[in-house]
């Protein structure tokens, strides 16, 4: 008798133990999409109060709506606070845009594409690099072939991206991600896409700027 009140016991910690995940993970994918609808309204509020924000008497604005090479106008650079959001990334080809924030743990990567601490800033010389997941913001990334067009904002202006290529590496190799002396954007995001379970590899995105509209600081 002991015995089955035992199995009995089991058997509920059991159900009500698999009842407590299932309500979470729903809880999750609900929450998920709700997060990052929030982080592009944040962004919406703080491009706005940039592009408000009042010039001193010594600044001389570019014309709005002036599009330049990326040779002739000069990059950006930003030192960005863990979990800021720093801009918003559209894919016109998926009709799709994310907010971007600074930092690439768990919280940024709920809410949109994480910038990698280190990497050069939006729209500045050096290899930008943003992280997300496949199955949320970065899903259908690998629809996007080279001369597809990535725009990035930022408080610095408007910046327009090429696709160059993709490639596909191993998660744990080291040193995939090269730095360089122009303005270009690495994506990254798990694979294989419709992976289940943690995927053991990386998909990398890359892209080089081509057009950039400068905002007047």
């Amino acid at each position: 008798m002991k015995k089955r009140n035992g199995v009995l016991l089991a058997v509920k910690l059991i159900f009500i133990l698999s009842l407590v995940v299932l309500i979470y993970s729903v809880v999750q994918v609900v929450k998920a999409p709700l997060e990052a609808k929030q982080a592009l309204n944040d962004w919406a509020k703080k491009r706005e109060e940039a592009v408000a924000r009042p010039l001193s008497a010594e600044e001389i604005p570019l014309p709005m709506g002036m599009i330049s090479s990326a040779k002739e106008q000069p990059h950006p650079a930003h030192s960005y606070s863990e979990g800021e959001i720093i801009g918003e990334i559209r894919f016109p080809k998926l009709n799709k845009k994310i907010a971007v924030l600074e930092g690439t743990e768990s919280p940024e990567l709920k809410k949109g594409a994480g910038h990698y601490k280190g990497s050069a800033a939006i729209g500045a010389t050096g290899n930008s690099v943003l992280a997300g997941h496949r199955d949320t913001v970065f899903r259908n990334l690998g629809e996007l072939v080279a001369g597809d067009l990535i725009e990035l904002e930022s408080t610095d202006g408007t910046f327009t991206y090429e696709v160059t290529g993709s490639t596909i590496v191993d998660g744990d190799e080291r040193g995939a991600i090269k730095p360089s002396d122009k303005a270009i954007l690495t994506l990254i995001t798990c694979y294989p896409f419709s992976y289940v379970g943690s995927a053991p590899d990386r998909y990398l995105l890359s892209a080089k700027l081509v057009k950039q509209e400068i905002l007047p600081h």
